[in-house]
């Protein structure tokens, strides 16, 4: 097992009231990312967001040689960091936990 490199949480307010949770994630420490630039990693953004009473995650925007990642629909924020983790993992060949 190995902890995630480098993971952030922020919320948003895109629609209305509800909040957004955003989740940036990178397979790669912060100090290798090519002129210390987040889009240069093998990165993922991803929106936590309700719908229609449903809670959702998406992948909206990737790195390179990432993975896609389907819509799904989660339990809840701890559904769907597992879910986020499983992404990676499949990327970086390792099982990956919060530290």
């Amino acid at each position: 097992m190995t902890t995630v490199p480098y993971f952030n949480r922020t919320v948003g307010h895109l629609s209305g009231t509800e909040d957004n949770v955003f989740f940036h994630v990178s397979l790669d420490a912060k100090k290798d990312w090519s002129y210390g630039i987040f889009h240069n990693s093998r990165f993922g953004i991803f929106n936590m967001y309700p719908e229609k009473g449903k809670l959702k995650v998406e992948l909206i925007a990737k790195g390179l040689n990432t993975e896609k990642f389907r819509k799904a629909t989660v339990k809840s924020e701890a559904h769907a960091i597992n879910k986020i983790l499983e992404w990676m993992g499949k990327i970086g060949g390792d099982s990956y936990f919060l530290a």
